[in-house]
This record gives structure tokens, sequence and C-alpha cells, in this order.
């Protein structure tokens, strides 16, 4: 695969990503369970985090 559509493929699926992702933050950030639930949604997040560090996953 050449450097510039290596480049091009890269670019593009960044840009799918960011677009995805910020959608999505917006779109659960103004569910109700998700506002009122923030904090345990956080720290659920952190600990499957930490878990998944220490059972290898």
């Amino acid at each position: 695969m050449s450097y510039r559509r290596f480049a091009f493929y890269n670019v593009a699926g960044a840009l799918i990503w960011v677009l995805l992702f910020t959608y999505a933050g917006y779109f659960f950030g103004d569910l109700p369970i998700v506002q009122q639930n923030l904090k345990l949604l956080i720290v659920a997040i952190i600990l499957i985090s930490i878990l998944s560090g220490i059972i290898e996953i």
C-alpha cells in the first residue's frame, strides 16, 4: 500500500472516529438517565478499566 493511500484512509478513519464519538457524547449527554447517574457511570468505567488491566483481557 502506498503512503498516499495509507494517509488517506488514516485521515478518513480518524475523521469518522471523531465525529462518531462526538455525536455519541452529545446524544448520551442529553439522556436524563445518564445525567442522573453520571457519577456512577464514571466509577463503573474506571473500575472496568482497572479490572481489565488486572485480569489482562
